[in-house]
């Protein structure tokens, strides 16, 4: 009897724990936002990247979620086509906080890629995205 009344409270422990583990997951960084993309920390930037068409936007703001100059930024991505073939992307300014580039290649399910950041002073850091796309 004890040990039923023990299983059934570390039960009821875990449910009412699961509504954070999502709090836990977004405060890391990994989080989805407004705009359907994945927003990941690239050093002390967040960015995001959305797929819609044959096209991959990304959206970068600080670290008070201001949007920053992307004409000061560039981007390259090494991304997953059909077949788990590698793609090469570069990213270009395209105004405002955005950097674009095209997605000229098929791929299967979720768009999977590792963005490397470029700022004015060089490398600022790499994220890894793996985001459902809008065709």
């Amino acid at each position: 009897m004890q040990r039923r009344n023990l299983l059934a409270a570390a039960t009821g422990l875990a449910t009412l724990a699961l509504p954070f583990a999502g709090q836990a997951q977004n405060a890391a960084g990994g989080h989805r936002h407004v705009h359907s993309g994945a927003e990941v920390r690239i050093g002390a930037f967040e960015a995001e990247l959305v797929v819609r068409g044959s096209e991959a936007t990304l959206t970068i703001v600080d670290a008070n979620e201001q949007p920053v100059d992307a004409a000061r930024f560039r981007a390259t991505a090494v991304a997953l086509g059909r077949g788990n073939e590698r793609r090469n992307m570069e990213f270009r300014p395209a105004g405002a906080n955005r950097l674009t580039s095209a997605v000229d290649f098929p791929f299967d399910g979720k768009f999977r890629a590792t963005v490397t950041l470029h700022g004015p002073d060089g490398l600022i850091g790499t994220g890894r995205y793996n985001v459902d796309a809008s065709r």
